[in-house]
């Protein structure tokens, strides 16, 4: 089948997209303030003053073998650690961690630091007021259970120098209809 140009007039709504599905992006708390876990520990405010979400890895049950994308965001707020991430789809870990999150069978956030300054208070808990955090996980049973995703959304990345080329040669094509 051969496709004819002919020279005439473009519509201004000719629009041109390429896009393709490749991440999925959560939203959630790692951590709850003033909540004992499972642990029992209690992580305060101000524990995380130091936490870089370049820094920090994301990982699939607290498997090193199984990173399963990258943190975006990580910031204190009155009630946690409110964590923004992007799940790579592209791998294993990360596609099953995706369908699991979407089926609502795992929702849980646990982090994994070291602990840089704590204290115990009358209770006999631990209170936790500087760590160094290394990951965060998405986990079944995570020991803050106030530590969760509460938001899931796909996004469309679109590989830039992919869409340059792509441009360059539509513009090249405009350029040609034109001259015809």
């Amino acid at each position: 089948m051969e496709v004819v140009l002919e020279k005439g007039w473009i519509s201004s709504d000719f629009i041109v997209k390429s896009r393709r599905k490749d991440n999925t992006v959560i939203s959630g708390y790692a951590s709850v303030f003033g909540v004992i876990d499972t642990h029992n520990d209690l992580v305060v405010k101000g524990a995380f003053k130091n936490a870089e979400s370049h820094k920090v890895k994301l990982l699939w049950q607290h498997d090193v073998t199984k990173p399963i994308g990258i943190i975006s965001l990580l910031k204190e707020d009155e009630y946690g650690l409110l964590l923004e991430a992007e799940i790579n789809i592209n791998t294993v870990a990360g596609a099953e961690a995706v369908e699991l999150i979407k089926q609502k069978a795992v929702a849980g956030l646990s982090i994994g630091f070291s602990i840089n300054s704590s204290d115990y208070n009358k209770e006999g808990s631990r209170v936790i007021s500087d760590v160094e955090l290394r990951e965060i996980s998405i986990v079944t049973f995570p020991a803050n259970q106030h530590a969760e995703i509460q938001c899931i959304k796909e996004i469309d990345v679109t590989d830039s120098l992919l869409e340059q080329k792509n441009l360059k040669e539509l513009a090249k094509l405009v350029k040609q209809i034109e001259n015809y």
